[in-house]
């Protein structure tokens, strides 16, 4: 039989006073407090990190490729399909798909004005699910030439909406105005893109620029849910010619992948911040209950119980405490979260955050960690308050209620 878990768990079942009770009431609920915020957090952040990444890779894909050159303009420069690499890149098991465009500046004339735009000529081998997760009203893909998916923040800003007809002027040959059909409006929440991009027919942005059906200006390449980014931009940077250059999503838009670091450096220091004031609260807790229970101390240590023993009493105390913590904080998180990813009870400004609500993703190997590394943590921690155990005398702890 375990004597010290035995004893622990005779304590934790008999009667307690209002004020231990209350002291025990106190450590549970700051550690299901912290465990349910860092789990939220990680949720969260998760949550906008995924979101702004699914918002950019299904604009711009995982990794671009196109030609080197000396334009440093808005204009890509052609370079020649190559479907031999295609398929040959393809058969990499962490590629999902590859699709080809070009882009070229433009000038948008709308019933309220006029906007510089880039033209984003797209082709067939864009998936049909792509776009479509960003679409507010319309087709997400394009089945004619002239027909356009402007953004919602072009819209408002031209006053115009879907069927309507505008003015297109390419920069390259702008004494020949086009007129363009709006077929679909898209919003990605992110300014940088919906301020300026309006999507095309591929071919007939080629032949407004002169270029043949097999120029293009980028490859985009998209990666899989499990793939790494960097190891697989070197396995394609290593099988192309060397007239083309590689750019991953982190060089195409570093402004948001630094926005996000700066995230995940203010969570670890507010998730240090609760493990500590948990941690404390927990200490606290132990060492009341240890000052109420001298007598008892003393008692073992005249019927031979070692300090270790005793010790080992009060830890399994502070381990109950720390796991009825643990459950309840994993509840409330559950909770949380799925009336969040449910219902969107909590707003946000989408100018600001790039999304109208507050993104929750389930990470189970977080959740797992997160309950690991606090029961570890807090079960080294509470083991401190027992040390006062061994200046305990058995006289003096026996007369001391006298």
């Amino acid at each position: 039989m375990n004597f010290p878990l035995f004893v622990a768990r005779r304590i934790r079942n008999t009667h307690e006073t209002s004020f231990s009770k209350t002291v025990t009431y106190v450590g549970i609920g700051t550690v299901a407090m912290g465990v349910s915020i860092i789990l939220i957090a990680f949720s969260i952040l998760f949550g906008f990190k995924e979101a702004i990444q699914d918002k950019l890779t299904s604009f711009a894909g995982d990794i671009q490729v196109s030609q080197i050159t000396g334009n440093h303009s808005l204009s890509d420069s052609p370079m020649r399909r190559n479907l031999a690499w295609e398929k040959a890149v393809l058969q990499n098991t962490a590629i999902d798909h590859i699709q080809a465009h070009l882009q070229k500046p433009g000038i948008l004339v709308g019933d309220a004005g006029l906007a510089g735009i880039i033209i984003k000529g797209i082709g067939n081998d864009v998936p049909k699910d792509q776009l479509s997760k960003n679409m507010l009203s319309g087709q997400a893909q394009i089945h004619h030439p002239q027909d356009i998916i402007l953004s919602n923040t072009l819209a408002k800003q031209l006053k115009v909406k879907l069927h309507s007809s505008l003015i297109l002027y390419f920069l390259s040959n702008p004494e020949r105005p086009r007129k363009v059909k709006i077929t679909g409006i898209y919003e990605t929440g992110l300014e940088e893109l919906d301020k300026m991009f309006i999507l095309a027919d591929r071919s007939w942005v080629q032949k407004m620029n002169g270029w043949s059906a097999d120029s293009i200006g980028t490859y985009e390449i998209f990666l899989k849910k499990s793939a790494d980014l960097y190891q697989s931009a070197d396995e394609i940077e290593s099988s192309m010619p060397t007239e083309w250059r590689l750019e991953t999503i982190t060089e195409l838009y570093p402004a948001l992948f630094d926005w996000m670091m700066m995230l995940d450096r203010n969570i670890v220091i507010f998730i240090t911040l609760l493990l500590v004031v948990a941690s404390f609260n927990l200490i606290a807790t132990l060492w009341v209950l240890i000052m109420e229970r001298i007598p008892m101390v003393g008692l073992l240590k005249a019927l031979g119980a070692s300090h270790r023993q005793i010790r080992t009493i009060f830890w399994w105390n502070g381990f109950f405490i720390l796991l009825r913590g643990l459950a309840l904080g994993n509840v409330v998180a559950v909770v949380f979260c799925y009336l969040q990813s449910t219902y969107h009870f909590i707003p946000l400004d989408q100018e600001s955050y790039y999304m109208s609500s507050v993104p929750i993703v389930w990470s189970m190997s977080t959740w797992v960690w997160v309950n690991i590394g606090t029961s570890l943590l807090v079960a080294l921690i509470i083991t401190l308050p027992t040390i006062f155990i061994k200046k305990i005398q058995a006289q003096e702890a026996l007369q001391y209620k006298h």
